[in-house]
């Protein structure tokens, strides 16, 4: 028995040995999540000692649960991209498989293997970059500042296609249009796809959002300046004579002051401008496409929007669904998406896991179709190389978290409670507070609540928590 004992020490010694020379990190856990061995490309890559990392569970220290979920199911993870940040705060990318340890044909355990592809992926995500510059400048070139025709928004819901139906026809007449709808709806999507309707859809299309400039400066910008008007003006056109004949965007028309909607409004009457400091009037030839997205009724109630202004602008309203209301389009919308980030990512996803489908449908989308298209792209930038299906691994929480305290009958006494939000809102609380008291500096943060400064990261992700 004695020398079993020794002939069996020497070969684990060997099979870490061999482990450690390996060029790829090497993780190997039991069937609750408890890491029992790493090997040293592992500690390289994570900054982090083996007398640290083993008999720790591995949702403590990576923040993930992998291995249990791999050795509950016995359902592999092949080739999955994802991020973590290290202990000096660098943000790293690797490439890791999760597999079940098989021994009787009982699940022991599971073991992952991990590649570090951060160079990889900065070169991936530059090439990305240059093709979406590519991209814009194929798109300016030919559409004289515009991206999107009418075919290019998507839905057959009836609100969808009555918006777009009626987006077409105001696009073949000259009348200004109001666009309404929730942040991330696509108006301007719209506004560009009305100006391309337009007879003058050869002419320039100029947008400005309203509340992204400065009072001071959004004047001068619209309505241009002569030289001498302020220290260091120059003679300089606004934006409403760079529009020619064509179309001026206003987006977010309500951060506008009132003091500033009495200037535009001035402008719209009388069908010219005057440049700050100048004595000239010049024709005003455009079409002016404005959107808001808050409710009409509440701004012209509230008077952010001033009732004259607003007959001025709305001889068209456009009111754009927001995707909620719009359930049969999500799983449309999420296939484009998709199709348009195969290409890029050099992915081999077909499309949702039913699972997922279910999901989607049953999540309220605040941001809109902004938000599906982000939540697709950064599934797109996760799933492994063989994977043919977005799963539940690769979307964010939110979409799922409560998805099944949504659907159960509580009892009335408990209706108004939600377990999980109450449990997340505690949790940030706690971590707001104890970076408070530590000016910011999540390594002594980290400390003081007995976690691992990557496991804080995440936590401060999930709750956008900023330092």
């Amino acid at each position: 028995m004695g020398r079993e004992i020794k002939d069996l020490e020497e070969y684990v010694h060997f099979l870490e040995t061999v482990l450690d020379h390996l060029s790829e990190a090497v993780y190997i856990g039991d069937e609750n999540g408890k890491i029992i061995f790493v090997n040293r490309e592992a500690e390289r890559m994570d900054h982090l000692s083996r007398k640290y990392v083993i008999g720790r569970n591995e949702n403590e220290v990576y923040g993930t649960e992998n291995g249990k979920l791999v050795a509950g199911s016995g359902q592999p993870i092949v080739d999955e991209r994802t991020s973590y940040r290290t202990d000096e705060g660098r943000l790293k990318y690797v490439l890791h498989s999760v597999y079940p340890f098989y021994h009787k044909n009982e699940i022991k355990g599971n073991f992952a293997i991990s590649r570090d592809i951060t160079r990889e992926d900065k070169y991936i995500a530059k090439i990305y970059e240059l093709q979406q510059e590519l991209k814009a400048e194929h798109r300016e070139a030919n559409k004289n500042g515009t991206r999107y025709i009418i075919d290019h928004i998507i839905g057959k819901s009836v609100a969808m296609i009555t918006a777009i139906t009626m987006a077409e026809r105001a696009g073949k007449f000259g009348t200004n249009v109001l666009i309404c709808g929730e942040t991330g709806t696509g108006k301007e999507m719209f506004a560009q796809s009305v100006h391309n309707c337009g007879l003058h859809r050869n002419e320039p299309f100029v947008g400005i959002n309203c509340g992204a400039i400065p009072e001071n400066l959004l004047e001068s910008i619209l309505f241009g300046t002569e030289k001498g008007a302020f220290t260091g003006a120059q003679s300089q056109e606004g934006l409403f004579e760079s529009a020619k004949n064509g179309t001026l965007f206003l987006d977010e028309i309500d951060s506008m002051s009132l003091a500033m909607q009495a200037k535009l409004l001035r402008v719209l009457q009388e069908k010219s401008v005057r440049r700050l400091g100048g004595k000239r009037e010049i024709p005003v030839t455009c079409r002016v496409i404005s959107a808001t997205n808050i409710n009409i009724d509440h701004a012209l109630e509230t008077k952010k929007i001033r009732l004259d202004l607003y007959y001025r602008l709305s001889s068209v309203v456009l009111q754009i669904p927001p995707l909620r209301e719009r359930n049969k389009d999500v799983l449309l919308l999420a296939q484009e998406f998709i199709n348009r980030f195969q290409d890029i990512f050099g992915t081999h996803v077909k499309g949702l896991s039913s699972e997922v489908a279910d999901m989607f449908l049953n999540y309220d989308w605040p941001g809109n179709v902004r938000e599906l298209e982000h939540v697709i792209e950064g599934a797109m930038m996760v799933v492994g190389e063989h994977d043919e299906e977005i799963c539940p691994r690769h979307i964010p929480e939110r979409i799922y978290r409560d998805r099944d305290t949504d659907r159960v009958d509580l009892p009335k006494a408990r209706s108004n409670i939600d377990l999980a939000r109450e449990t997340a809102e505690f949790e940030r609380g706690i971590i707001q507070k104890v970076l408070r008291e530590n000016r910011g500096n999540v390594t002594a943060a980290a400390k003081s609540l007995h976690l691992h400064r990557n496991v804080l990261y995440r936590k401060m992700k999930k709750y956008g928590i900023e330092r």
